[in-house]
């Protein structure tokens, strides 16, 4: 800015003096000093203005990185990624013998008896004794436990025949469904309820069976949304 000002002032001060006299030159050269001067101040001015901003601003945002919350710092972190973790030789196999539709099948023939076998039990339990009649013959405490544990046997047998007959059809037929349509969605599961529940009632006949298919289709579909399982 200093040098422009020099150049300006010397420029103007010979443009003057082509056709000036020497007193008009001379206060003519002190006028363009004097406002050189000036706007010399002016230059050296504004531009400490703008460092004292310049500096304010540095100041002002180290200041915000100081007092920032921790969930501002937070934001600011990079992300962590975990490492991915490949099946072993054993997973993959034991992936492979869940997928088998006939494993299936018996696992769940196996544990649906298990629970039956159990439920009847404690069903069989709840239900009130028969009170003999007066002219009957008097039964000793053995033979009443007797026949109270041949009674809980026979309820458990009959438990346990019917859950391992509806796990074994539910769990093959979602299956085979499930490998015919290539799909994992509940669908799967509403087929198999209709075919596990139309079998099961094949004795009551048409409506029978129309009415266990739609009640174990129902079933089916609210266990999976509620248990999440698709």
């Amino acid at each position: 800015v200093d040098g422009e000002l020099r150049a300006m002032t010397t420029t103007d001060a010979r443009d003057a003096s082509a056709g000036a006299t020497p007193r008009e030159m001379s206060d003519d050269t002190a006028m363009d000093a004097s406002s050189a001067s000036v706007t010399r101040d002016d230059a050296s001015s504004t531009l400490e203005t703008s460092t004292s901003e310049v500096t304010a601003g540095e100041v002002d945002g180290e200041l915000r990185a100081a007092t920032a919350t921790p969930g501002e710092k937070k934001k600011k972190k990079k992300k962590t990624y975990e490492r991915v973790k490949l099946p072993t030789p054993e997973d993959v196999y034991q992936q492979d013998a869940m997928d088998n539709c006939a494993i299936k099948t018996v696992m769940s023939c196996v544990l649906g008896g298990a629970l039956g076998g159990v439920m009847g039990v404690v069903f069989g339990a709840f239900e009130p004794m028969e009170v003999p009649a007066p002219d009957a013959p008097k039964v000793t405490m053995r033979e009443t436990i007797r026949q109270g544990a041949k009674s809980a046997g026979a309820r458990s047998w009959s438990y346990a025949k019917g859950f391992a007959a509806f796990g074994a059809l539910y769990a093959g037929s979602e299956c085979v469904v499930e490998k015919v349509r290539a799909k994992h969605d509940v669908a799967n599961s509403a087929y198999a309820g209709c075919f596990t529940g139309g079998v099961m009632a094949r004795t009551s006949g048409p409506t029978g069976m129309a009415v266990g298919c739609a009640t174990m289709a129902a079933l089916s579909v609210a266990m999976d949304k509620f248990m999440d399982h698709h």
